[in-house]
C-alpha cells in the first residue's frame, strides 16, 4: 500500500530524509501546480529523476547548456522510441555523449529539480515501494548530503535561482 499525503503536513525535504535515513527504495511522486516530479530511490539512494514540466527534461536542459543542439535531441528521441530506451541512453547510444557525461549531468538535473522542490508547499505526494522499469544509468546519489549541497546552495544564492556549476563540477563538455 502506498504512502500518500499533503505538502502542507509533510514537506518535501522531510520526505527526502525519512527516504534517506530508512534507506526505502521506491518511487516518489511529487505532483504541485500541475507539474508531476518523479523520483526513484534504491536504499535511501537517488537514482533517477523526471518532471512533466516541458522546460526541465533532460532533453531541453542539454539544448539551453548548448551541450545538444535541437537536431541531434531529434535523433535521439527517434531512437528513443524506436528502442524503448530513455533520451539519456540514447544520446549515449548515439554517442553524442558519453555515459560519464551523461551520469554527470544527471547528476546536475536531479539537484536542480530538488533546488525547485526544496521550496513546494502546495500539492500532494505518493510513495510507492515499486522501481520505474527503465534501463537506468548508474546514477545513485546520497540524498542527505544532497539536501546539504542544496540547502548551502539555497542560502548562499539571492537570485533564487540554481547555479548549474555552484559545487564545482562543470557541465562544458569538450568537442573534437
Amino acid at each position: 500500500m502506498p504512502l500518500q499525503g499533503d505538502l502542507s503536513t509533510m514537506t518535501v525535504p522531510e520526505i527526502l530524509m525519512w527516504m534517506s535515513q530508512f534507506q526505502k527504495t521506491g518511487t516518489l511522486e511529487i505532483v504541485s501546480g500541475g507539474i508531476t516530479h518523479k523520483l526513484a530511490f534504491e536504499n535511501g539512494a537517488l537514482i533517477f529523476s523526471s518532471s512533466s514540466d516541458s522546460k526541465s527534461t533532460l532533453g531541453r536542459l542539454l539544448i539551453e547548456k548548448g551541450i545538444i543542439s535541437e537536431e541531434m535531441h531529434q535523433k535521439a528521441r527517434a531512437l528513443r522510441k524506436e528502442k524503448s530506451i530513455a533520451v539519456a541512453k540514447a544520446l549515449i547510444d548515439l554517442k553524442m555523449m558519453s555515459e560519464e557525461e551523461m551520469v554527470r549531468f544527471l547528476r546536475k538535473k536531479a539537484e536542480k529539480e530538488l533546488f525547485h522542490l526544496f521550496e513546494v508547499r502546495e500539492g500532494t505526494f505518493t510513495f510507492d515501494e515499486h522501481l520505474p522499469q527503465l534501463d537506468l544509468l548508474p546514477l545513485r546519489l546520497d540524498v542527505a548530503n544532497l539536501l546539504l549541497r542544496v540547502t548551502q546552495q539555497k542560502d548562499e544564492t539571492e537570485t533564487g535561482e540554481y547555479d548549474f556549476d555552484a559545487t564545482g563540477i562543470r557541465l562544458e563538455i569538450p568537442r573534437e
